[in-house]
This record gives C-alpha cells, structure tokens and sequence, in this order.
C-alpha cells in the first residue's frame, strides 16, 4: 500500500547529477528534462563550452568543471558516471562524501566497475544505446527509443527498493526497457555483440587502407563502408572499453579467429559445401533475430528506393513516410542520371522502420529493397 507522501510523489527522482556531458550524458540530460520532466539537471565535465550550451539550451541547471569538487551533484536522487572506464575509478571516494540517492554509470563494461564502485548505494547500468559520433553536440534525447537499458544491482547494494524501483520507472519514461542481470553475464554478452563488432569493423577498415591502390577506395564507398560504420567510433574511448573487457573479450576475439582459419581452410581445400553451409548457418542466426528495438550497436538500416526522372519524386516519399511518423537520419542520391532517374538511399532508424517504409512506398508504386 503506498503512504500519503508516494501518493504526493509518485517518483523520489527529482535532481539528477550527470558527471560526463558526452553523446551518452548529453542525450541522457536531454531525455530526462524533455520526456521525463525532471525539474533539476546538474552535469560536471572539462568542457566548460559544452557545459555553457546545455545551460543555454535548458538542458542543464548547474554545472562544475572540477571533477574532485561536484558541489552541483549534492542532494541529487541520482548521479550518472557518463566517462570512460579510467575515470570511473577515481570516483568512488568524492562521491562518498556526498548525499546522493543512488550512483550509477553507463558503462559497456560491468564487472570492473562493480569491483571499483565500494558504494553501498551504486547499481550499476549500461543504455545499450549508442553512435559513432561523440560530444554533446551530437547528444539526441531519442537515442534510448525501444532501448535494452540493462541494470547490475551488486549483492552489498543498500538502495532502498522503492527507490530502485522509481529508477526503473525513469528509464521507462525515456523510452527504454530496464533489464536486470549479472555483471558477469551483461560483460559476456556485450563483448559478443559489441565489442568484437567493434574490432572487427575496426580490423576491415585497417585491412583495406594496407591494401587501397587509390581504386579500392572508390568501390568501397557503398556497402563496405556501410558495415564497416562503427569503426569511425572514438578511438581513445574504444580502447579503453576493449582493454577493460579483455577478459571476456579475448575468448570470443580467438573463437572469431578460429571461424575465419575455419574458412580459410576450407577454401583451400576447395569445400564448397562447408563454405555454403558457413554462409547458411550465418543467414539463419541472422534472419531469426527480433526486428523490434535496439541492442548494443546504433541500428541504423539503409533503404533503396529507385526513382523515376521526374519533378516531386523526393518530396512524395519524405511525405509518404513522414505522414507515418518514420524518421529518416539521412539521405544519399546514387547513380542519378537525366532522363534514367537513380537511386535514393534512406538512412532509418531500425529494421523495423525500414521494413514499414518499404511496405509503404511500394504501396505507393516505388521500386524498393
């Protein structure tokens, strides 16, 4: 039964601290003053200029500069860690002195930071939400749309359960999907799903710059430059997520080696069969995966639409999917020739988007995969 004062405030989330005014931080303060109403957002980071924009934006109410010395964050319900792993660590100690509800981060990599974090009030967190592009310039209140936000609550946590359950409630409101489970499993899990993409993106694009003759480049500007996005991630904050998760990360760095050596032998050996069915086992896994939501990796997805030469055809589709509410990111025009026509390269937000744009402009007529 709830007391008169829940029935007064419903939520004991108010004033929030968010130490780290990035993508993640910046998006994060956007997401809780637009959609989630909170009334007082203070945020500590080096970059006073960025600081001063989210003022200017109403995005923030105060701010600190200095890390050690947060008098911004004190009496917050809830302080965010928003910085690289190597910060984190140093935090415990400042944060202890003052009082705040819950501590919690956004790291992609959970058990170190549960062995750093001795707070008896720090759960730990990970929005698996996430953009190649960093700084608060290009922080989006929308990042965490459909969003698995999942949360590590360690055994010593002394977070009452009501209060833990109003930050659970917050992360409904922007738009995420709270998910509990262990350090340990989140850690296993994300390495296989975003880290070593990560690496691999990362080790196609450096295999390619060894061998671009000056031509290479150029074919590459399609599709290859499509899977390879996320290696143009922040080089320093990569390194600092793959070195904190090298020991889940390295098993499933060697068994990925192990499926390419598998290949290579293969062809060698001139085993169509095994190649096929390498190629079929992939397809499968691939095809049986949720449309819905988001996961680890920014799920952007590309849209062909094949246009006809002819005035309005770019206004008729951006009206055809905007009448139902499907954002496009972006837009290339390809191969577009007088009298021919060309293509049109919609960049959405996920599958599941583009699915529905795909169904809606070939109801309209246009040619589209």
């Amino acid at each position: 039964m709830s007391s008169d004062s829940d029935a007064v405030n419903p939520s004991r989330i108010s004033r929030i601290g968010i130490v780290g005014l990035g993508l993640i931080g910046g998006s994060l303060a956007k997401a809780f003053r637009n959609k989630a109403g909170i009334p007082y957002i203070a945020a500590v980071d080096k970059d006073r200029d960025a600081l001063e924009v989210a003022i200017k934006d109403g995005i923030i109410d105060a701010y600190d500069t200095d890390i050690s010395r947060p008098a911004c964050l004190e009496r917050c319900d809830l302080v965010l860690l928003c910085t690289p792993l190597s910060v984190m660590k140093d935090m415990a100690p400042v944060l202890e002195k003052l009082s705040i509800g819950i501590v919690s981060d956004v790291g992609s990599v959970k058990e170190p930071v549960m062995e750093q974090m001795v707070l008896d009030n720090f759960i730990g967190g990970h929005p698996m939400a996430g953009s190649e592009r960093h700084g608060y310039a290009c922080a989006n209140g929308s990042l965490f749309e459909n969003a698995m936000y999942v949360i590590c609550v360690p055994d010593q946590c002394q977070v009452p359960a009501r209060l833990l359950r109003d930050f659970e409630e917050l992360i409904r409101r922007i738009g995420a999907v709270p998910v509990h489970m262990t350090a340990k499993d989140h850690d296993q899990r994300v390495a296989a799903i975003s880290h070593l993409p990560h690496v691999a993106a990362s080790a196609l694009s450096l295999l390619a710059a060894r061998l671009d003759d000056g031509a290479l480049s150029i074919l590459a500007a399609g599709g290859f430059r499509d899977i390879t996005r996320i290696a143009s991630s922040n080089p320093t904050l990569w390194a600092d997520i793959t070195s904190s998760s090298a020991k889940r990360l390295i098993p499933i760095l060697e068994q990925y080696a192990e499926i390419i050596s598998d290949v290579c032998t293969d062809l060698k050996n001139r085993d169509e069969k095994a190649v096929e069915s390498f190629f079929s086992q992939a397809a499968h896994y691939r095809n049986h995966l949720p449309v819905g939501g988001r996961g680890a990796l920014d799920a952007t997805t590309s849209l062909t639409v094949y246009l006809e030469d002819r005035p309005g055809e770019l206004g008729s589709i951006t009206t055809i999917l905007g009448k139902e509410n499907i954002n496009i990111r972006n837009i290339n025009i390809k191969n577009f020739r007088t009298y021919e026509g060309g293509q049109l390269q919609l960049i959405l937000g996920d599958s599941a988007q583009a699915v529905r744009a795909c169904s809606l402009l070939k109801e309209a007529g246009y040619e589209c995969d």
